[in-house]
């Protein structure tokens, strides 16, 4: 039986190879300590700092305080914030910590329809067609 642990982590593999396929590099952070999940660089530079959310359900929700978190150890490394997101049988979804949604408490709200296929995403950043 999958662990929900192991749902996530095997979710992070699937986000990483996403962005191998695009020519970049990644490094999991291996724990869920952290406030993110994966640091995806380009010819050794750091890029991206990307915080992975999966559900088997229609909606997630996201700490505000972990946002702020992702996007000040983001500065930090000189990359920009990326949420990439999943539910139940959906490819990998993403956004910007300034396209999220306040849920009206003290958290964001991803629901079906939010964010953009990382596929597409990655396309029109790059400008060019898949590689492998």
């Amino acid at each position: 039986m999958v662990t929900p642990k192991g749902r996530g982590t095997r979710w992070e593999y699937r986000v990483a190879y996403r962005f191998q396929r695009w020519g970049y590099e990644w490094k999991r952070s291996g724990s869920s300590l952290g406030s993110y999940d994966l640091l995806i660089l380009k010819d050794g530079r750091p890029k991206f700092l990307v915080s992975c959310k999966k559900t088997m359900g229609d909606r997630l929700y996201v700490p505000l305080s972990e946002v702020e978190e992702l996007k000040r150890e983001a500065r930090g490394f000189g990359a920009r914030p990326l949420l990439c997101f999943g539910f139940r049988r959906t490819s990998p979804l993403v956004c910007e910590p300034g396209e999220l949604r306040r849920s009206g408490g003290e958290s964001y709200r991803l629901e079906r329809g939010d964010g953009e296929p990382l596929d597409e995403w990655l396309e029109r950043r790059e400008g060019r067609c898949r590689r492998g």
